[in-house]
């Protein structure tokens, strides 16, 4: 081996970086330009608010931004000089004012048949809680008189296809106008996608409607009995 040699230095021959074609280019920005829209369009279906809006009465709270209200308005709850139905009245606009503007909302009053409120603009539909819909809410609450009997079976299928994702009920309903044993199962399943919250006028030790309140809390709400009296 010469050791005088001289080692000529390697020439690394350079990195070819291989171009998208001009078709391909088009394809990925398009691919971009859809994936921005999609984002947008979740976005403005269902806007990203901080923490879980939550909507209550009588002091018991539930997650939910599609609240359906349910007040039974049968003749027992004008007994005791309107007792019940005033402080359920009363408790209903405190609870709607205290909403969000995000949340949405819908009434159904009922005795042995629902009758459901309709604000402006929105048949058939939750409205969004703005001060001009409370206002309309207001006026319908207060239009509300106890006649009647008590179907709750036929008022909370007249809100869940309202779609909501919490319901809030209050009723002075006793065992005679509970739930039937035979249509809990089905009235169970149809509930399902929502959470049902039921207050419960009733006298200390009273029965009232044990299966209404169970449904409540299978639907993972939660159900509570006021006395009356404690009401006023």
């Amino acid at each position: 081996m010469n050791a005088n040699r001289v080692h000529e230095p390697r020439v690394h021959e350079p990195v070819r970086i291989a171009r998208a074609s001009p078709c391909g280019r088009i394809a990925a920005a398009v691919l971009v330009m859809q994936f921005i829209a999609g984002v947008a369009a979740v976005m403005a279906a269902d806007p990203v608010s901080p923490g879980s809006p939550r909507a209550g009465i009588f002091g018991v709270e539930a997650e939910g931004r599609r609240v359906v209200y349910l007040l039974d308005r049968s003749a027992s709850m004008g007994e005791a000089d309107g007792a019940a139905l005033r402080a359920a009245k009363r408790e209903m606009r405190s609870s709607l004012e205290a909403l969000s503007d995000a949340q949405q909302f819908h009434l159904v009053s009922y005795n042995h048949r629902p009758r459901a409120f309709s604000p402006s603009g929105s048949t058939g539909r939750p409205a969004f809680a703005s001060e001009a819909a409370r206002k309309e809410a207001a006026t319908f609450i207060e239009s509300i008189r106890a006649d009647g009997g008590t179907d709750h079976v036929a008022a909370i299928r007249a809100a869940m296809r309202l779609g909501p994702d919490l319901m809030l009920l209050v009723t002075d309903g006793d065992e005679a106008d509970d739930i039937a044993e035979a249509e809990f199962a089905s009235l169970e399943r149809y509930v399902a996608p929502a959470k049902l919250v039921v207050i419960q006028f009733a006298a200390a030790g009273a029965a009232g409607s044990p299966r209404l309140m169970e449904l409540a809390r299978r639907t993972g709400g939660d159900a509570r009995s006021i006395d009356p009296r404690a009401s006023r």
